[in-house]
């Protein structure tokens, strides 16, 4: 990584780290974290789930939908070198749960590290991400499987959520038709680099 690019990196990490949002005070657990993963990876994975990956080595927990999505990207052959997982609250609160002002400035941590991993893909992973990135309210299974020609010719491939899969899996086993659309997903992006 340029030396430069490496300096924002960590600017912008200790300005994520000094920031306040007023619900976490008093939560044990109240990390900020940017993502974890290959800064230089083609494929960027927003997610809004705070179990996708636990610091910025991707260690995930056992049983979390972090866990079941870095192995389903092992399956597709998405090798961790590939891609740069982050989340578009930066902590253990969900997007909707955020003040709108919060949001904004969230928007803006985004737009940096997209800007800094410059990623021939973005996976918008769930609807929250999908309006944040897209500007529009959309039924995910509308507009999963589908590319859109993002800003800067980046490619935005909108899927399902990670955790929701898990558990729609978990009920209705591997043949569930979100599961097979998600590994169907997993695939094209393969195809797609």
């Amino acid at each position: 990584m340029k030396l430069e690019i490496r300096e924002l990196w960590e600017e912008l990490k200790f300005d994520l780290g000094g920031m306040k949002i007023p619900r976490l005070d008093g939560i044990k657990d109240k990390k900020l974290l940017l993502g974890g993963g290959n800064a230089k990876g083609e494929v960027l994975f927003i997610g809004d789930d705070p179990d996708l990956f636990e610091d910025e080595n991707m260690r995930v927990l056992p049983g979390t939908s972090g866990e079941f999505f870095i192995k389903l990207c092992d399956l597709a052959d998405l090798s961790p070198e590939k891609y740069y997982i982050t989340n578009i609250s930066k902590c253990i609160l969900k997007w909707r749960e955020l003040s709108e002002d919060e949001q904004e400035v969230m928007k803006e941590y985004l737009d940096m590290q997209i800007a800094l991993i410059k990623p021939k893909i973005i996976v918008a992973l769930g609807p929250e991400v999908v309006a944040v990135l897209l500007r529009e309210e959309s039924n995910i299974a509308n507009v999963r499987g589908k590319v859109y020609n993002w800003e800067g010719g980046i490619k935005v491939i909108p899927t399902y959520d990670p955790g929701y899969v898990k558990r729609v899996r978990g009920v209705d086993g591997k043949k569930a038709r979100p599961a097979v659309e998600f590994w169907n997903d997993l695939k094209m992006i393969k195809s797609e680099l």
